[in-house]
């Protein structure tokens, strides 16, 4: 009888150590479903988690990539905080060689000003830059096609102008 409940009661302890092992193993979901993530992303949960630099399902994309087009925008010019023109205008951005950096200028006023750009995301920041007796910075955003730039810059002998550019590729 004793040999009995022994053998019973490791036989449920047996069965019990093996289901508790089986419903705990998961299948990797990144070989089932054979996600290869590019730019030294790396897979989770078949996800891939992307690189800095790099985005897309597949970690495919460099992230400044979304931004080269040219852009139909209107652009919204303040000097010494007094509106001076309200413009259709062609903002044109091209992609650098490397995953951030950005070159624009607007095609109808100017191809002297070509300002640089770093891209983070969806988000542009214009470092600081003297051209001729001008300086210039600023920042913008890509959202749902939509681009918006607002540069800012300074010259002598106290003048400040403010640019908003708003506008969608084409």
């Amino acid at each position: 009888m004793k040999r009995i409940a022994l053998f019973t009661s490791l036989t449920i302890v047996a069965l019990f150590s093996l289901m508790t092992y089986f419903s705990s193993c998961k299948p990797d979901s990144c070989v089932t479903r054979n996600v290869v993530c590019k730019n030294n992303g790396v897979c989770r949960e078949g996800d891939c988690l992307c690189s800095a630099g790099y985005e897309g399902d597949s970690c495919q994309f460099r992230v400044n990539e979304k931004f080269a087009s040219n852009y139909a925008c209107i652009r919204t010019r303040l000097i010494n905080e007094t509106q001076v023109d309200d413009n259709d205008d062609t903002l044109r951005v091209k992609t650098k060689n490397d995953k951030f950096g950005i070159t624009f200028f607007s095609i109808r006023d100017s191809i002297v000003e070509v300002l640089d750009g770093t891209a983070n995301g969806n988000y542009i920041t214009v470092p600081e830059k003297t051209i001729l007796d001008r300086k210039y910075w600023g920042n913008g955003s890509l959202n749902n096609g939509v681009l918006t730039i607002t540069l800012y810059s300074t010259w002598p002998p106290a003048n400040t102008s403010k640019t908003t550019y708003v506008g969608y590729k084409f």
